[in-house]
């Protein structure tokens, strides 16, 4: 981008958005932190104008009596539930991760884990907004559209990927506080785990799933609503969230490599073993009275348990999130899809299949969080992830230095990927995942053509659209830099799926072929 703005109000946000149409730039929104992996927040020019939420973070109103709250786009989660709890409030889901905006997530479609009364998804709490988008030159270049909860629009805009305006303030409906009884049990094999993830799908209002496969380990979470005068003050402080000494990050990923180099595969098991059992030996984070871990249940209230944070306002020298570069540790690849629940099952039976060709060749996933397994209802946002019920999966596996160098089992992950998208029809997470998965994404969503409807009223010259958001919705055909790039090493990043030995790394015996169990799929194996 050419340059940045730091609105703090949200006539300083038309300024801005006017000047960038009236000089013909285009336009995005970001964030303070940045966590989306897509090229969501990319303005797909280098003349574009960026502008930082960073000063947009206030609190506009709490309605006690209707229950609502009205804030700037660009608050923290995590700074909204603790306003709102104030108040006797409380957000009834949430991403897991509080360092998100409030925009931010609803423009991703970010989500907890809930079949139960609206669902899972944080969009579907959104009953008004206030968006700033471009306008014509008698109305000054750029204007302000309220957006009521019976407003059409309203449907398109809870989840928009940036490409509407920008978000400057947003209604939410709350619930009155509440506390959470949750418990993980920890089950050593799998057996039959298929069965009980979906009962509790069904059965449990906060319920979700880790699977370790190459470990053989469930966690099964049972999390349900309880009283607010229920005893217990317990937190969640995962552990994955918090402040780590840079030594300890960068020597995980020592280790990793050392195995990697090897292609040892019983070296990862060994490696993802120790950190999932140290994991568990603390409760993952969470703590009873807001102490120590001293076993399940642990009973707190929602604003407690609904999130976790902590490494993004850490001051302490030398202590950073996992995920930062500067630590010189984690680098990875993750895949979220919203999958079809009543695919789940079957699903998960091909994923035992897959692992039984090149055993111990998932070790990659435990490693980093296993698979992830929450839940999210049917949505009447027109691209929110839930299109119907939905089972939302997270899967991680580790990302080379080298983008030319093969790694140990790479063709098993770029098959799960697209046992999930294309055998069974799962819809992309729109911060997360690979480019190449999104080919076609935009299509897949039946209110897609309602969506653009609403994008050409809004920015009908497209300066809050980019490359990448043309490409996924069905704008743009020519299908890169968007979605998929054709070139020597692409499917080794996920910037295609690969059609020719080239997109692989033949002269490192890496190779394009069939899948191993699902022979429609194209991957990079070694030979």
């Amino acid at each position: 981008a050419e340059s940045v703005v730091y609105p703090s109000t949200e006539q300083e946000i038309l300024s801005a958005v006017a000047a960038a149409v009236r000089g013909n730039q285009k336009i995005k929104v970001s964030t303070r932190y940045g966590h989306s992996i897509t090229k969501i927040a990319c303005p797909g020019t280098s003349s574009g104008v960026i502008l930082s939420s960073k000063n947009y973070t206030s609190i506009v109103n709490i309605d006690t009596e209707s229950g609502t709250v009205t804030a700037q786009g660009g608050i923290q989660l995590r700074t909204l539930v603790d306003q709102i709890s104030t108040r006797g409030l409380a957000l009834p889901v949430a991403p897991y991760w509080d360092g998100v905006t409030l925009a931010g997530l609803l423009s991703t479609g970010a989500h907890g884990s809930s079949l139960f009364g609206k669902g899972g998804a944080v969009h579907e709490y959104v009953i008004g907004m206030r968006v700033v988008t471009p306008a014509s030159p008698a109305e000054g270049y750029a204007t302000v559209r309220v957006l009521g909860s019976q407003d059409p629009d309203l449907n398109a805009a809870k989840v928009s990927l940036g490409v509407l305006g920008v978000i400057s303030t947003v209604t939410l409906q709350l619930q009155p506080m509440f506390k959470r009884n949750l418990t993980l049990r920890i089950v050593k094999g799998d057996v039959g785990s298929e069965d009980e993830t979906l009962r509790i799908a069904k059965e449990v209002e906060f319920g979700d799933v880790i699977w370790y496969p190459s470990l053989g380990q469930v966690v099964y979470r049972y999390d349900y609503r309880a009283s607010l005068v229920a005893p217990g003050e317990g937190i969640n402080n995962f552990i994955g969230f918090q402040p780590i000494p840079q030594a300890v990050i960068a020597s995980t990923r020592v280790a990793e490599e050392a195995a990697e180099s090897a292609r040892n595969r019983q070296l990862k098991c060994d490696l993802a073993f120790t950190l999932v059992t140290a994991e568990q030996a603390i409760g993952y984070g969470y703590k009873k009275n807001g102490l120590i871990f001293s076993g399940f249940p642990v009973i707190g209230r929602q604003i407690l348990i609904q999130a976790a944070g902590g490494c993004q306002r850490s001051d302490l020298p030398g202590f950073y999130c996992p995920w930062d570069l500067r630590s010189g540790g984690s680098v990875f690849f993750e895949s979220s899809a919203a999958l079809p629940l009543r695919n789940l099952k079957s699903f998960l039976r091909d994923i035992r299949d897959l692992q039984a060709t090149v055993p111990l060749s998932l070790c990659d996933l435990d490693l980093y969080t296993g698979i992830l397994i929450r839940f999210v209802r049917k949505t009447d946002a027109y691209l929110g992830s839930g299109q119907e019920d939905v089972a939302m999966l997270d899967f991680t596996w580790s990302r080379g230095n080298d983008a030319t160098t093969p790694r140990l089992d790479m063709d098993i992950f770029q098959e799960l990927e697209q046992l999930v998208f294309d055998k069974y029809g799962a819809w992309p997470h729109w911060g997360k995942n690979r480019n190449y998965v999104f080919e076609g994404a935009g299509e897949e969503y039946a209110n897609l053509t309602k969506f653009l409807d609403t994008k050409n009223r809004f920015d009908p010259q497209g300066f809050f659209s980019s490359e990448w958001s043309d490409t996924v919705l069905g704008i743009n055909k020519t299908g890169a830099p968007g979605e998929a790039t054709y070139a020597p090493f692409c499917a080794m990043e996920g910037l295609c799926r690969c059609q020719t030995d080239e997109h692989c790394a033949p002269e490192k015996n890496t190779f394009c072929r069939p899948g191993r169990i699902y022979p429609a799929a194209r991957v990079c194996r070694t030979e």
